[in-house]
């Protein structure tokens, strides 16, 4: 019997866990114009932020068919167990797409399917997988990774910047006066994730008064900090600023990571922030 992590695109998985054998990643899709585009398949980060910022586009993104996990599903020995960990149900039917995959499947195959709506995206996600991954590896039951992702969840933040609103106006998120507004007065919410929908947790004036802010408030939560990772899009100069801000009072193991295209398309390049639990 073989056990296996599912999850989608949007974790944001760092390199060397999506070479993992023990994780399978079902992608999200990109609809640019008349064509699809498989996220993290068919574009790499650089070409498609390079397209956002230079092409007056508006790409659509949605989640996976059943078909697509039903397909990964049955690629598994009968007897495999397998637990599925995806973006927030809040965010995404992905966890829709999945659970009818479920169904399907257990109509035929002697599997054993556990789908775990992580309430979270991007590496907030993706921490849970990584979790997940290292109990199956540590032979722990369904049981107890449920509950201990559900404490992950329970403890985790998340907390990022844009910094061009006009993604958050494409996206649905805001209104044009709103966006026109806050570009006009260079305010900057700081957006955060309450039980798998975004909200706004503080607005500022200024980026760099929101990184600050961003900051302070990881330092408040140090001490019960397991894991933290940066998040930035097409971004690389201000992540490694906050990598050195945050080595300042936080030494344990941090991952910078870079969301994918479905993320970058809602968050738009220049987007920064922290995810820990």
């Amino acid at each position: 019997m073989a056990r296996y992590v599912v999850t989608d695109s949007t974790s944001d998985l760092p390199f060397p866990f999506r070479k993992d054998d023990g994780i399978k990643i079902v992608p999200l899709n990109v609809h640019i114009h008349d064509k699809t585009f498989k996220d993290g398949v068919d574009l790499t980060n650089q070409e498609y932020y390079k397209r956002l910022r230079n092409e007056s586009i508006s790409p659509l993104t949605s989640q996976p068919s059943a078909g697509d996990f039903a397909e990964i599903f049955d690629s598994c020995a009968d007897g495999d167990e397998i637990v599925a960990v995806l973006i927030s149900s809040h965010l995404s039917g992905t966890v829709q797409s999945a659970l009818l995959a479920r169904e399907t499947v257990l109509q035929k195959r002697d599997l054993k399917i556990e789908i775990i709506d992580s309430l979270s995206a991007a590496i907030g996600l993706g921490l849970q997988v990584i979790k997940c991954a290292e109990m199956i590896q540590a032979d722990k039951t369904i049981t107890e990774i449920k509950a201990e992702l559900l404490r992950i969840q329970d403890k985790s933040r998340i907390f990022f910047v844009v910094d061009d609103l006009e993604y958050l106006y494409r996206g649905g998120r805001i209104s044009n006066i709103s966006k026109q507004i806050g570009n006009l007065l260079q305010l900057k919410p700081i957006l955060t994730l309450v039980e798998g929908r975004i909200e706004v947790f503080d607005k500022v004036r200024t980026k760099q008064k929101a990184l600050i802010q961003i900051l302070k408030q990881a330092k408040e939560d140090v001490m019960q900090i397991e894991r933290l990772a940066i998040i930035h899009i097409d971004n690389e100069e201000e992540a490694s600023i906050m990598a050195r801000e945050v080595k300042e009072f936080y030494s344990g193991p941090l991952l910078i990571t870079e969301p994918g295209p479905v993320i970058g398309t809602h968050a738009g390049p220049g987007t920064i922030g922290l995810a820990y639990y």
